[in-house]
């Protein structure tokens, strides 16, 4: 077999692929304040350019202005938002092992209906199998939740570096851009820039225009718990917006949380909230999605579907998050690199 010109650049590109994604596993634990400040960045910079192109505001004073406007918001809402939250998590957690009694107590009124019911044995083993599994499954879900939030706090050093890193990457955006393009052979520029194009068509639905909807979400389901006068509801509605992220299932995790905590106080209550969950996410897919998404990940949707479970099997509710952008990341970079080899 004859070794071309081409298989030689195959195998470099391979190999600078794989080297580079054992070295980002390797340093990975430290690469957090990065990546957060290359999302923030990522995030506020049609906001700058658009003041930069748009208003005729130099660069630099449109990130000052764009930070100024984010950091007043974030002390003006956090200065309320962040005491409330501190608070429902504290009683939260002295009510977690009330809480845990009661869902024990439901469980068991549960089995012995269907114990003392003339059901088969095999039938009433099957569902104590079911009934111990969804206890399980709950357990596991409050435990990454609460892991999740320690480890944010945890990370608090690194949450504070990432908006200066962000600033940065801001300010020197078209300078970094140009000096990562010089890097590449000029033959090459064309389709790397028509690339990160595609990707960006992806994320800016992805990304940005799913974090706005979660925020939305999030907020109308607060203000529903409220007024129905389910405790925690910061905290739920909170979770919920998070959730949301995940493709077709983000509604009915969201919604699980509230209607078992519901459930522990009325069956109407968690009624109630069932319904509330239902008009929220029955306003977003017909109202708020097409309004603000308006683009696609460009995937089948069995295909979200199979991604959101592979991410779910591998990184957890955090796989959840990220398996389909990466997916979509993942299918834009290997239609370019097949249109490049081939």
């Amino acid at each position: 077999m004859t070794i071309t010109k081409k298989h030689v650049r195959i195998s470099m590109i391979a190999i600078f692929i794989i080297s580079a994604a054992y070295f980002i596993w390797v340093v990975r634990s430290g690469l957090y304040p990065f990546i957060i400040g290359l999302f923030l960045a990522y995030l506020l910079n049609p906001i700058v350019c658009y003041l930069e192109k748009t208003k005729g505001i130099r660069r630099i004073w449109a990130i000052v202005l764009v930070y100024f406007i984010l950091f007043s918001i974030l002390i003006g809402g956090g200065s309320q938002f962040i005491p409330l939250l501190v608070h429902e998590l504290e009683n939260f957690g002295n009510e977690l092992p009330q809480m845990a009694n009661k869902v024990e107590e439901l469980i068991q009124l549960i089995q012995n209906q269907y114990q003392n019911s003339g059901l088969p044995l095999s039938m009433r083993i099957a569902l104590d199998q079911a009934v111990i599994k969804i206890e399980t499954e709950m357990q596991v879900f409050v435990a990454e939740v609460a892991q999740g939030i320690v480890n944010m706090l945890s990370h608090i050093i690194g949450l504070a570096i990432s908006p200066v890193l962000a600033f940065y990457l801001l300010h020197d955006w078209y300078a970094i851009k140009e000096e990562l393009l010089s890097i590449l052979p000029g033959r090459w520029r064309p389709e790397v820039i028509s690339t990160f194009k595609d990707i960006n068509k992806v994320l800016s639905g992805v990304i940005r225009g799913q974090i706005l909807i979660a925020v939305i979400v999030g907020i109308l389901v607060s203000i529903g718990l409220y007024l129905l006068d389910l405790r925690y509801a910061l905290l739920i509605g909170l979770l919920a917006g998070i959730l949301d992220i995940i493709p077709y299932f983000g509604a009915v995790i969201g919604a699980a949380p509230a209607v078992a905590m519901a459930l522990l106080y009325s069956p109407l209550l968690a009624l109630k909230v069932s319904v509330l969950f239902l008009l929220v996410h029955q306003l977003e897919g017909t109202i708020i999605q097409p309004k603000i998404l308006g683009e696609s990940v460009g995937l089948h949707p069995i295909s979200v579907i199979f991604f959101v479970f592979i991410g779910g099997e591998l990184g957890g509710l955090l796989g959840m998050l990220i398996g389909v952008p990466l997916a979509a990341i993942a299918k834009v970079l290997i239609r370019h690199l097949i249109k490049v080899l081939v």
